[in-house]
Formats: structure tokens, C-alpha cells, sequence
């Protein structure tokens, strides 16, 4: 299992809320702050969208835009139209044979979005967020496009036709959506982490071998001769792709893991300590404390029970 794929695991996106919208004419939306990252898919027409103040982009039929972070995200027939910023009532006033239609029908065709919002688990949510840029903007005409819209018909056709397994299907297909996004999106971040990292075939592999023997106790000089690399060569372009020494990468990711099995009641101390390489469950307690801020047993107590304390706010594409 590669790294990527162990990051999104750990986070179980788990759940999407889909709305569909057609719009006529003039108008403009704004979608409410949200507990997740959102993602749109324009099925029709074309409009355009900024993320919260950001500068517009033009999106069309086919184009699928993730939002990290959406705190003010609008779409609008044109740039500088006003938004309504919808709420429940706006929702009931607008519903149409299960799609929120807007605007004046005699003005054209319409332009049709889908939108829905990604929870993950919220302990090892700051994970997602460190891998994401504010944007991911995938046009119609990449040849991914067409992968993510296939992707995006199964979520709305599952959410809106469940039947038995379908919490299952859904969390596959979400992790498949984000894996095909973010690798997509890897070679071009600016930023250092995770996906910068993976991008390198050298460290690729080290960062392979981490996650496949997080309990080894790796030194820098084994890491290196893995990629290939000289030690001081591989810490300098490890540090700087992945914005964090290798060492403490490991750290970090043993921490994560410790955070997933202690709220989900995985094993006892000491089944975790030996997981993650601790001699004992006393060192690993002791590791814990300092690096997370409290005990394992105070953060498993505080953290057992609902998977999330932030509920989705009308992830339907009008806009609470």
C-alpha cells in the first residue's frame, strides 16, 4: 500500500451530500460554509466560480472543481453578479422535481451544477487539508475529466438510490475521487507535503517504506540508501519536497495512526505502542503526550463516540 492511499484511508471519507441546481438567465449563488471539502460538477452550461473572494474562473459542461476550504464559494451566470445566499426557504421556494431551479426558464438553456460536501474523520482531518491546495480546477478536456464525471454519476446515483452496503460503496468511491484528484494535482502544488514528495521516484520509495514499516525504528542512512541517495542529499530533498525531516515525518504518521486507533477503540496500549514501533506502552504514552498535548486515555475518552460534531449544512448548490 502506498502512502497516498494510507492517508486517504485513514481519513474515511464517508459520506456525500448531493444537490443538483439549474440556473436561467442572470443569477448567482453563494453555498454556505461547510463541514468538509466540496466538490462541483457542472453537467451543463457553463458559469462562473470563485472560491470565496478568489479571482473567478470559467467553468463548462464537464468540469469538476474540488474547494478545500469553502467559506464563501459562488457560482455566477457573470463576473460581478449579485449571489443570494440561500437558505431552507429558499430551498422550498425553488424545488423542482428534486432540483433547486433558478432564474427565468424562457432565457436560454440552463446551466446545471451538482454539488456535494466530503466529510472525513475529523481526527486526522488536518491531514486532507495539508495535501490540498484552496482550488483543484479539472477541465472537461483533460482526459481525467471524464474519469472523475463517471465517478461523480455513481456517488449521485448511490446517494440518491441507497440499498445495503451502501455506506461501503460510497466511502470507495469518494476515496478513488480524492486519490484521482490529488495525484492529479501532485506535480503542480507549490507548497511542500506529502504530494510534492511523491512526486520524487527517490523519495517515493522512501516514504513507501515508511508506511509499509512504520514500527521500524528508520535512520536517515537507511532511508537514503533505499532512494538511493547520499544521506545529506536525501534529508536536504526530503525536508524540502515534504516540508518536514524525515524522522519527524515518521513521528508524525505514527502519531496519526495512534490517534485513529485510540478513537476507534483499536487494541489496548500496548497493542498500539507495538503497532507503531514503542517498546512499551509506557514509552508510547509518554511519546504521545508530548507530541498530541494530552494522555492516550484523556484523548480516547474525549474522542470515542460520533465520527464528526459538525453536521453538513445544506450541501444542496444553493447556498444557505
Amino acid at each position: 500500500m502506498d502512502a497516498l492511499t494510507d492517508v486517504v484511508q485513514l481519513l474515511r471519507p464517508r459520506t456525500v451530500l448531493m444537490g443538483s441546481m439549474a440556473a436561467y438567465g442572470d443569477w448567482g449563488v453563494q453555498v454556505p460554509v461547510q463541514a468538509g471539502p466540496m466538490l462541483y460538477f457542472v453537467t451543463a452550461g457553463q458559469c462562473w466560480f470563485d472560491a470565496g473572494g478568489s479571482e473567478p474562473i470559467p467553468v463548462r459542461a464537464g468540469d469538476f472543481v474540488l474547494s478545500a476550504r469553502p467559506e464563501a464559494d459562488s457560482f455566477r451566470s457573470r463576473p460581478g453578479q449579485k449571489t443570494v445566499l440561500s437558505d431552507d426557504e429558499f430551498k422550498a421556494r425553488h424545488l423542482v422535481d428534486g432540483e433547486v431551479r433558478i432564474g427565468d426558464d424562457s432565457q436560454g438553456d440552463a446551466t446545471r451544477i451538482l454539488g456535494g460536501v466530503i466529510l472525513c474523520d475529523p481526527t486526522n482531518a488536518d491531514l486532507l487539508s495539508e495535501m490540498m491546495p484552496r482550488l483543484i480546477h479539472v477541465s472537461a478536456a483533460e482526459g481525467i475529466g471524464k474519469r472523475l464525471g463517471t465517478l461523480l454519476s455513481l456517488i449521485r446515483d448511490e446517494t440518491n438510490h441507497p440499498g445495503p452496503g451502501s455506506d461501503l460503496i460510497l466511502s470507495r468511491l469518494i476515496e478513488v475521487l480524492l486519490i484521482e484528484t490529488l495525484r492529479r494535482e501532485a506535480a503542480a502544488l507549490p507548497h511542500p507535503g506529502l504530494l510534492r514528495g511523491l512526486t520524487d521516484p527517490q523519495l517515493a520509495k522512501a516514504l513507501a517504506e515508511i508506511h509499509a514499516n512504520v514500527c521500524r525504528d528508520w535512520t536517515i542512512a537507511e532511508l537514503a540508501q533505499n532512494a538511493g541517495m547520499s544521506r545529506s542529499a536525501f534529508a536536504a530533498r526530503f525536508t524540502e519536497a515534504v516540508g518536514l525531516a524525515p524522522v519527524e515525518y515518521l513521528l508524525r504518521w505514527r502519531m496519526a495512526i495512534a490517534k485513529d486507533a485510540l478513537r476507534h477503540g483499536r487494541g489496548s496500549l500496548e497493542d498500539i505502542a507495538e503497532k507503531i514501533g514503542y517498546r512499551s506502552a509506557s514509552a508510547f504514552s509518554t511519546a504521545f503526550s508530548r507530541r498530541v498535548g494530552c494522555p492516550p486515555s484523556l484523548f480516547a475518552r474525549g474522542s470515542l463516540g460520533p465520527q464528526s460534531n459538525a453536521s453538513p449544512r445544506n450541501a444542496q448548490i444553493t447556498a444557505r
